[in-house]
């Protein structure tokens, strides 16, 4: 039943849990500490964000810079303060930071030496997830690590929602979407999960290489509020240039003002949201256009990992998928309206 999509959950009941980087309530992101926590508490898909390394492995992290917040050297000293504290350093301080600390500037070698198995206690982040355990020594795994031990954990049931971490506004940090695209590519082949992944972007240009490799990839659009009317980002700005930044030189005015339309129109399997951005018009004007609709969380904008009755809300409205950092929360919300509780793993190890 987990590969049926797209089609409208608001017909069928079924909602998909997504572990957020592995369960980052309970375990740090992105390591193969936190993928074990989401497979025992249950998830019908396990979600990770990669970056490109500078000797091209593709490994599991969301951050183009390392992170201060999570990040340790070999002595066992966060790499700054805080992100918080870096954003308000100098900025010379921010840019030997970053010169030191960009990912695809580093080696796959490099970048296992930090340890990334517990937060900085000084950082805005540790306060969202106060009950999240230590993994000291845990390491950035490769997508492949990754692949590998889901894969034999679940007997190769659990889906894979995988985010290509990227930003057009700073080239400088990112890796070319081409070589980015060609490198997980040969990964998705290589621990054979083409047909459970979900590849996941907001710089459009990621998506648009994969497509271009291989159809049969899965593609999903993010978004979010920053991309709406009179934000940031906008889809909808007058200048064309801002207004297709993230979008690989496309206009939303161009497909009758309609992100979905859009994405649609784009090649996109599914359409991912920020959940405080999607209203129950788009959800079933993408739902009509067969589009897959799975909403994600911005924690510090909402003010809190997990807000329940936004969750109710989206539930009602039948989302097909939503993404949290706390999967067995939002397992227990589904159970009490007897809908779909993903699948647990007790034996993962």
């Amino acid at each position: 039943m987990l590969f049926l999509f797209p089609a409208a959950a608001a017909a069928t009941g079924y909602v998909q849990v997504y572990a957020h980087r592995g369960a980052r309530a309970f375990s740090p992101e992105n390591t193969l500490a936190a993928y074990k926590t989401g497979l025992r508490i249950g998830a019908d898909w396990v979600d990770m964000d990669i970056v490109l390394t500078k000797d091209n492995e593709v490994l599991v992290s969301h951050d183009l810079v390392v992170n201060p917040d999570i990040a340790r050297d070999p002595r066992g000293k966060f790499l700054f303060k805080s992100r918080e504290a870096l954003k308000a350093s100098p900025p010379e301080e921010k840019a030997a930071y970053n010169a030191e600390y960009t990912a695809k500037n580093l080696t796959l070698a490099e970048l296992q030496k930090f340890d990334v198995g517990r937060l900085n206690p000084d950082s805005a982040y540790s306060r969202f997830f106060p009950d999240q355990l230590p993994a000291d020594g845990a390491r950035m795994p490769t997508l492949l690590e990754v692949a590998r031990y889901v894969n034999k954990a679940t007997n190769g049931k659990a889906g894979f929602q995988i985010e290509m971490k990227t930003d057009p506004s700073h080239p400088e940090y990112s890796p070319d979407p081409k070589a980015f695209a060609e490198a997980l590519y040969k990964t998705l082949k290589a621990a054979d999960i083409i047909d459970r992944a979900e590849i996941q972007a907001f710089d459009f240009r990621c998506l648009f290489e994969l497509q271009k490799l291989d159809k049969r990839v899965k593609t999903a659009y993010l978004t979010s509020r920053e991309n709406e009317n009179g934000a940031a980002d906008s889809f909808f700005q007058d200048d064309a240039a801002a207004a297709s930044v993230w979008t690989g030189g496309k206009l939303v005015r161009d497909y009758g003002g309609s992100i979905p339309k859009m994405v649609k129109a784009l090649g996109g399997y599914a359409w991912e949201p920020e959940d405080a951005e999607l209203t129950k018009e788009t959800l079933g004007e993408a739902h009509q256009l067969g589009l897959k609709v799975v909403v994600w969380s911005w924690p510090e904008l909402l003010g809190t990992a997990f807000d329940a009755k936004l969750v109710e809300k989206l539930i009602d409205w039948g989302v097909d998928g939503i993404i949290t950092d706390d999967p067995g929360r939002l397992a227990s919300m589904l159970a009490a309206r007897g809908k779909h509780v993903p699948p647990r793993y007790e034996n993962a190890d």
